[in-house]
Protein backbone atom coordinates (compact mmCIF):
# COMPACT_ATOMS: atom_id res chain seq x y z
CA UNK A 1 0.00 0.00 0.00
CA UNK A 2 1.30 3.41 -0.95
CA UNK A 3 0.10 6.68 0.55
CA UNK A 4 -1.25 9.16 -1.98
CA UNK A 5 -1.20 12.89 -1.26
CA UNK A 6 -4.24 13.59 -3.41
CA UNK A 7 -7.70 12.08 -3.16
CA UNK A 8 -8.45 9.72 -6.00
CA UNK A 9 -11.13 10.71 -8.46
CA UNK A 10 -13.96 8.14 -8.28
CA UNK A 11 -13.19 6.95 -11.83
CA UNK A 12 -9.55 6.30 -10.84
CA UNK A 13 -10.27 4.08 -7.85
CA UNK A 14 -10.57 0.86 -9.87
CA UNK A 15 -7.15 1.62 -11.42
CA UNK A 16 -5.40 2.00 -8.05
CA UNK A 17 -7.20 -0.43 -5.76
CA UNK A 18 -7.21 -4.23 -5.67
CA UNK A 19 -10.37 -4.83 -3.67
CA UNK A 20 -10.16 -8.56 -4.43
CA UNK A 21 -7.10 -8.81 -2.16
CA UNK A 22 -7.36 -10.59 1.20
CA UNK A 23 -5.54 -7.62 2.77
CA UNK A 24 -7.72 -4.88 1.26
CA UNK A 25 -9.95 -4.30 4.31
CA UNK A 26 -6.93 -4.17 6.60
CA UNK A 27 -5.19 -1.65 4.33
CA UNK A 28 -8.35 0.43 4.04
CA UNK A 29 -8.66 0.53 7.84
CA UNK A 30 -4.96 1.35 8.24
CA UNK A 31 -5.21 4.24 5.77
CA UNK A 32 -8.31 5.57 7.54
CA UNK A 33 -6.67 5.27 10.97
CA UNK A 34 -3.63 7.18 9.68
CA UNK A 35 -6.01 9.74 8.13
CA UNK A 36 -4.48 9.39 4.67
CA UNK A 37 -6.25 11.19 1.84
CA UNK A 38 -6.00 8.05 -0.27
CA UNK A 39 -3.83 5.05 -1.08
CA UNK A 40 -2.83 2.88 -4.00
CA UNK A 41 -2.31 -0.86 -4.28
CA UNK A 42 -0.39 -0.67 -7.57
CA UNK A 43 3.10 -1.19 -6.15
CA UNK A 44 2.06 -3.47 -3.28
CA UNK A 45 3.87 -6.80 -3.12
CA UNK A 46 1.51 -8.33 -0.53
CA UNK A 47 -1.41 -8.96 -2.91
CA UNK A 48 -3.27 -12.20 -2.19
CA UNK A 49 -6.29 -13.11 -4.27
CA UNK A 50 -9.38 -13.40 -2.10
CA UNK A 51 -11.47 -16.30 -3.35
CA UNK A 52 -15.18 -15.98 -2.65
CA UNK A 53 -16.72 -19.40 -2.54
CA UNK A 54 -20.41 -19.61 -3.29
CA UNK A 55 -22.07 -22.04 -0.91
CA UNK A 56 -24.08 -24.80 -2.54
CA UNK A 57 -27.18 -26.39 -1.10
CA UNK A 58 -26.92 -30.05 -0.27
CA UNK A 59 -29.30 -32.31 -2.16
CA UNK A 60 -30.53 -33.77 1.14
CA UNK A 61 -31.56 -30.32 2.33
CA UNK A 62 -35.22 -29.38 2.22
CA UNK A 63 -34.11 -26.01 0.85
CA UNK A 64 -32.75 -27.66 -2.29
CA UNK A 65 -36.22 -28.56 -3.55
Amino acid sequence: MKKLDETLDPCEIFLHRKDDCKNYDRCLNDAATKRWRSFSCLECTKFEQDVHLVPRLRTASSLAF
